[in-house]
């Protein structure tokens, strides 16, 4: 299971607390049957209309040539973080999934469904955990507040061993994979937060670190594992997925093809030797 998916005990606390109903979305972790195709090369995913919700496409900042990212307020504006968030010192990325539908119309509601859980009394978490939501028609989303100003700890179900950055992909990926344009989208993201945080994105480039805890890496724990790595590397849990999991080294190789951005800094942010993270 995935950080919002509720386990039993979970769902037990929240009916206790009277919170059920922010259980709109399951948790962590399909191909369709006719595969979507991504948008042209520079093109936008468009956000689908939805009065209710805050945002608009005008909300997305490019970050890279070809990867555009709708900012927080385009999902939660009205949703703000509910206590601080520390600076992560980054080693590697973890793939994620919600494990909720791979049918719904607007990504928002699944992210925002996504914060209520990780917010409420269950998880007590400051904000919804994953720096990055990928949907499957492409869209990319910044989840937790800070994410695109530079590196912030995340949270996870199973506990966080720390020193990752978090890319979820809204659907569930058991049995089938990401749509083409979230993988397409996916790599994108991969690639744009290996070359800000100087990871190695060769297709076999290791990280090594010492655990902060987890249901699987005890506290203190040394631990190697690859750049780019499913959550279910350093947690006890099925997420990614098993159709996620198995496209892990496809994602790498993809990664690793292709070339830095052509010019010192990409997009309004700068890069992560920039922002003077302190090594905790």
């Amino acid at each position: 299971m995935c950080s919002i998916e509720p386990t039993r005990r979970e769902a037990i606390r929240l009916a206790t607390f009277g919170t059920v109903g922010l259980l709109a979305v399951s948790g962590c972790g399909q191909s369709f049957d006719s595969v979507q195709t991504g948008p042209a090369a520079g093109v936008r995913p468009a956000v689908p209309a939805s009065p209710s919700l805050p945002g608009t496409s005008d909300d997305m900042i490019e970050m890279m040539p070809g990867l555009q990212i709708h900012r927080r307020a385009a999902w939660g504006a009205d949703l703000l973080p509910k206590s601080s968030l520390e600076r992560e010192t980054v080693r590697f990325l973890l793939v994620h999934h919600t494990a909720s539908s791979n049918n719904y119309d607007d990504p928002r509601t699944v992210i925002r469904s996504a914060y209520g859980f990780h917010t409420s009394a269950s998880k007590g978490w400051g904000d919804v955990a994953y720096h990055f939501f990928v949907a499957r028609d492409g869209s990319v989303w910044e989840g937790r507040s800070g994410s695109l100003e530079g590196p912030v700890v995340a949270d996870a179900t199973g506990g966080n061993q720390g020193w990752a950055q978090l890319v979820c992909l809204i659907g569930n990926h058991v049995d089938q994979p990401p749509t083409a344009a979230a993988q397409a989208s996916l790599v994108n993201v991969l690639k744009w937060l290996a070359w800000r945080y100087r990871l190695d994105a060769d297709a076999g480039a290791t990280a090594t670190y010492v655990s902060r805890g987890s249901n699987k890496l005890a506290s203190g724990t040394t631990v190697t594992t690859p750049i780019i790595s499913g959550h279910r590397d350093a947690t006890l849990t099925a997420c990614p997925g098993d159709a996620a999991y198995d496209l892990l080294p496809t994602w790498r190789n993809l990664v690793s093809a292709m070339p830095d951005p052509a010019f010192p800094q990409s997009g309004p942010y700068p890069p992560a030797a920039r922002l003077g993270v302190i090594e905790p």
